[in-house]
């Protein structure tokens, strides 16, 4: 699948995070006690405010990893150098939703910054070839077995140490973002690369610019691109195909207007007249959770039975909640480091006349994430329509969410956890992954090729 420029335009917001003043900061140096100050604040905030920091590591491991870090701390360090010292602790939180900033480049840097031009995925344990913007003459597919001499492995390992998320999922991230990462976060490679395949072939790929980049990538772009749309409806044959792209109540439509959206589209449905719905959310990157509970109550008129888990109480968050009018006496009531429990609900549905009564799919896939799959895993694991498709290639049906950010007082880093530990209905489980009941390849399918699958 060839690199969209949409996601290319993302990676590039990633490579130059927007930071206040960067040029300014990336040749600051910092005093030593600035920087314990950072690296306490960091550690207080984790300890005080996620809900289970050691998950990965133990406690003792935890605060051995971050006196090391902290021994090793010295006068005149810049934000680079504290970055790379302090992203372990995000890192080892085994938290999807956690993340680290980047840290600042000055304008030149970026300009003149040279990149990987191939692109990568990771299957069956192995490094494939999936796009190539080099003037070399490579075959797609092909697996790559070494970097420089070294095993790609060792490589692989050595990068997924710098990526916060689920530790199963840093490998795969690693390849994903394999052309940025092997020059700016692990091994800082900037000129050629040697990669021996499996098909015998070894050659020197040379950097090219990200500007060069970007005008590769954009050569084998199709010209018509389709603009975003949250949520779309077309009847095929006797299908309600509803593709539903995001479920955020803050930025695309509050949860009224997503009533209204879906009041209006099943009002729809029922005119046509359809006998089966297609609700599909394998591009969804997810938001509110509460919009996906909407949703079933347009297709479901079952009892059901929602996520459960416990909410851990910090001042921290207590302040957050506070400063946005969503303050819960309950919560308040709570003593900082103990957890309220959230206990799964049973759901009786409400009327509604624009409930769908036919066969209802739900599609997920590589993309499904967040609060999609836990919209998912509630239909799935409650019988309320037969979920099809992939399973997503990232993230897990019980995981870590309800996010909070800070700010490093004087490097000015910012980084967020979740506050949240969320277990599906049908519990722990294993494996912790959501499962379609029928699998089905959407690789570049329509939306009348889906159904024709179904």
């Amino acid at each position: 699948m060839k690199l969209k420029l949409t996601l290319l335009a993302v990676l590039f917001v990633q490579i130059t995070f927007a930071q206040k003043n960067c040029n300014e900061l990336y040749s600051k140096k910092f005093t030593k006690q600035q920087l314990e100050q950072d690296i306490d604040f960091i550690k207080a905030k984790i300890t005080n405010a996620h809900v289970n920091p050691y998950t990965e590591i133990s406690k003792s491991e935890f605060e051995k990893k971050y006196t090391d870090i902290r021994n090793s701390l010295k006068d005149g360090m810049t934000q680079k150098d504290f970055y790379y010292l302090a992203k372990p602790l995000i890192v080892t939180l085994n938290d999807e939703h956690s993340s680290m900033s980047d840290f600042c480049v000055t304008d030149s840097i970026r300009k003149s910054m040279k990149v990987l031009p191939l692109k990568f995925k990771y299957e069956n344990d192995k490094m494939l070839l999936t796009e190539n913007y080099s003037d070399s003459k490579l075959t797609i597919g092909d697996e790559v077995i070494s970097l420089n001499n070294i095993p790609i492995h060792e490589v692989l390992e050595t990068c997924a140490q710098t990526i916060p998320g689920a530790m199963e999922e840093r490998i795969p991230i690693a390849v994903d973002r394999f052309w940025i990462m092997i020059n700016k976060y692990c091994y800082f490679i900037t000129d050629d690369y040697n990669l021996k395949f499996k098909s015998g072939l070894q050659t020197v790929v040379k950097s090219i610019s990200l500007e060069q980049l970007k005008a590769n990538a954009s050569k084998s772009q199709p010209k018509k691109k389709e603009d975003f749309k949250p949520l779309d409806y077309k009847k095929i044959k006797d299908y309600a195909y509803l593709t539903v792209n995001i479920f955020d109540d803050r930025n695309t439509f509050t949860l009224e207007e997503w009533k209204t959206k879906l009041d209006s589209i099943f009002s729809q449905i029922k005119k046509d007249n359809a006998k089966n719905l297609v609700i599909d959310v394998h591009n969804n990157s997810g938001g509110n959770s509460a919009v996906g509970n909407l949703l079933i109550n347009y297709f479901s008129d079952k009892t059901y039975y929602t996520y459960q888990g416990k909410f851990k109480k910090s001042k921290e968050y207590a302040d957050y909640l506070k400063a946005n009018n969503k303050e819960s006496a309950e919560y308040s009531k709570i003593k900082d480091g103990d957890y309220y429990p959230i206990r799964s609900r049973s759901v009786t549905a409400n009327e509604n006349p624009l409930r769908f009564h036919g066969k209802t799919y739900i599609i997920v896939g590589k993309n499904t994430f967040s609060s999609a799959m836990m919209f998912s895993v509630m239909v799935l694991d409650n019988k309320l329509a037969e979920v099809v498709g992939e399973a997503p290639e990232r993230g897990h049906p019980n995981h870590f969410g309800e996010l909070i950010s800070f700010q490093t007082p004087n490097t000015k880093l910012d980084f967020l956890f979740g506050v949240k530990e969320w277990i599906r209905p049908a519990g722990n489980i294993l494996p912790n992954k959501l499962i379609p009941i029928k699998v089905i390849d959407l690789n570049n399918k329509t939306r009348e090729e889906i159904v024709e699958e179904l």
